[in-house]
């Protein structure tokens, strides 16, 4: 899936999370890199594989996975003329340990983990190199044992040090005039003593090394050379012997390189698995079932960021309805909520466990596509809404049947009536792209079309009103508001205000029904709102055709061409194109009598050109096969 979509569901902060419960370092970039899948078969299987997991962890809280610490490079270079180490080969000791320990565990868990157990046949325990490694090395160093010859050896040199030691601890009681302190010290792989600098020409030896104050000089006795010189030669074999140990080790690690391989392999992919399960129980979360064909059926799912504490959501989509529209206030949890649809869906198929219930279902998309949050490129001069269209025609191009589409605040940025009008015809066609789409919007307009339009349906975010608070929950089937009137009133807005601005919005002040509040209407509001409604009447039979309006919320002109119906809706021009408006929601602006002459034909200006000319014909005489349809394209 595309990295865009990843990032802007914040499934890479899922995956980090993930990493942080795995122990190799292996193991956690494998989180990171994880993918969602898209075959139904490998996705059901990475499912149960976290699954089982999650039945061992509960019954066992000590899983035998090694951290890998200094084996994988070290078995990387073994076949390369690379030496190495003692410590080394004692980190390939405890994994080879650890492989041995994790085999035997997973093989008497066939019962509760039958497929995860089965992977540990693969493993190789190696007896052989791993009883070599320990007979060799002993707390990081080669073992006195580890061969006959070194034994002899290093019984030469503690015999050869024993007789330097007692030497020169006689030399110090015979000399201790000569010293600085009666402490034997090794400098440059030489025993020696350390004589002050004025009797270094008066003291019987060999300056080896002196002091960073130069008040001291380290010597080596003239009687100690023979024993000094023999121990040196003694040291050179025994390093030898060490490097040849080594070497045999190392040879005997090249044999095995594709068995340790598989052995690293199978330690990782054990690691990532139990990483998945600790992720699974950190959050509370089930696997839950996989159905390409059968949409998503979602319930009492949380946002797997937000914490135990986050609202459940409950909701389906692709089964009765392919779009769902998502309306309401700001900061009621629009976008959350389409983000856990995304972020769960990717989450499914890359083998994790959701926080959702076990029965929920999850179809199978090849792709998620997401325009969320402010797209303000200041590098390319972009505006956050021409961000948001090229985003939004990249998606247009992508979106197929078996896609995901999520959109928040579709169509904003921009004028409102172009941004609706813009917002529904995206709608239209993403919808004939066979794709599945969840989009969250502040138009009313998109909320009536989703109402209307077959394939669509409605959602809300749920408001308190007491408390003016909001709830994060989804209602389907129901369309959202606003609540800016409410949330004014709530908050000591004058009551005056509030009507005005409804009656400028909507034409007419909107009934409090519904929201649990009876208002208390004085004499003077009654007679007002008395006044207003004759108004209003009179306004409806003052508009005449060929009169001149103002359109407030488009903020342009228009002509009357019908007047209003039984529902007061008004016929008009506006800008070459035919609308209905109720009468409440223009203004008068020029007479039509200010307009033309008095004997000006009307036709004029609304008939089209070919049209006009018909009519002219047909005044003047009769012909055949010559007729006027309304509604020809002008």
């Amino acid at each position: 899936m595309n990295n865009k979509a990843i990032e802007s569901v914040e499934f890479n902060k899922v995956l980090k999370q993930l990493s942080d419960y795995a122990m190799s370092d292996e193991a956690k970039q494998r989180a990171l890199n994880v993918t969602p899948l898209t075959d139904e078969v490998k996705i059901k299987r990475k499912l149960n594989e976290t699954t089982e997991a999650c039945t061992i962890i509960e019954k066992s809280a000590s899983i035998p996975v090694h951290s890998l610490k200094g084996v994988l490079q070290m078995i990387t270079l073994v076949d390369k003329g690379y030496l190495p180490s003692p410590e080394q080969f004692e980190f390939l000791r405890a994994f080879l340990d650890s492989v041995k320990k994790i085999k035997r565990f997973m093989l008497k868990q066939e019962y509760n983990a039958p497929t995860i157990s089965s992977y540990a046949y693969s493993l190789y325990e190696l007896d052989e190199l791993t009883e070599e490694i320990s007979r060799c090395i002993r707390n990081n160093s080669i073992d006195d044992y580890a061969s006959r010859f070194l034994t002899k050896t290093r019984s030469k040199i503690g015999t050869i040090e024993e007789k330097v030691k007692t030497k020169l601890t006689q030399i110090m009681k015979s000399s201790s005039s000569y010293l600085q302190d009666a402490v034997i010290t090794v400098r440059n792989g030489r025993y020696a003593v350390s004589v002050k600098s004025e009797f270094k020409r008066k003291f019987p030896g060999t300056i080896v090394d002196t002091s960073s104050s130069g008040q001291t000089v380290y010597m080596e006795p003239n009687d100690l050379n023979k024993l000094q010189d023999e121990l040196a030669y003694l040291k050179i074999e025994e390093e030898l012997e060490i490097q040849r140990i080594l070497g045999h080790l190392t040879d005997l690690t090249a044999t095995y390189t594709k068995e340790l391989q598989i052995n690293v392999e199978g330690m990782v992919s054990y690691d990532f698995i139990f990483a998945k399960a600790k992720l699974s129980k950190f959050m509370k979360a089930n696997e839950v079932i996989v159905n390409k064909n059968e949409g998503f059926d979602i319930k009492n799912a949380k946002h797997p960021l937000l914490g135990h504490s986050a609202v459940p959501l409950t909701m389906t989509l692709g089964i009765d309805y392919r779009a769902l529209v998502i309306t309401g206030p700001n900061t009621g949890g629009k976008t959350v909520t389409i983000k856990t649809v995304g972020l769960l869906a990717m989450m499914v198929q890359s083998g994790l466990h959701i926080p959702a219930s076990r029965d929920s279902v999850f179809t199978i998309v090849h792709d998620i596509f997401v325009d969320i949050g402010d797209h303000q490129s200041i590098e390319h001069s972009l505006s956050t809404f021409s961000s948001h269209i090229q985003n939004v025609v990249t998606i247009l191009k992508q979106s197929r049947r078996n896609t995901l589409v999520i959109l928040d605040e579709i169509g904003s940025g921009t004028d409102p009536n172009e941004g609706m009008g813009l917002a529904i015809a995206i709608l239209e066609a993403l919808y004939n792209s066979e794709a599945l789409m969840i989009a969250t919007t502040h138009y009313s307009e998109i909320k009536e079309y989703a109402e209307r339009a077959p394939g669509f349906q409605n959602g809300s975010m749920d408001f308190d009103l007491e408390t003016l608070q909001p709830l994060y929950k989804l209602l389907i089937g129901k369309g959202g508001e606003s609540q800016a009137f409410s949330i004014a009133e709530k908050l000591g807005m004058p009551e005056q205000i509030i009507s005005r601005a409804k009656r400028i919005s909507y034409g007419s002040p909107r009934s409090k029904q519904g929201i649990g509040i009876t208002p208390e209407i004085t004499v003077k509001e009654k007679t007002q709102q008395k006044k207003e409604k004759q108004k209003e009447s009179t306004a409806v039979s003052s508009f005449k055709v060929g009169d001149a309006i103002w359109i407030p919320h488009l903020r342009s002109k228009g002509i009357v061409e019908a007047g209003a119906n039984s529902i007061g809706e008004l016929q008009l021009i506006v800008k070459g194109e035919k609308i209905k408006l109720n009468h409440k929601r223009v203004k008068p602006f020029i007479d039509r009598e200010e307009l033309y002459p008095e004997e000006y034909d009307l036709d004029q200006v609304f008939d089209a050109k070919d049209i006009r000319k018909k009519k002219k014909m047909m005044n003047k005489k009769h012909v055949d096969g010559l007729t006027i349809e309304y509604g020809e394209e002008e």
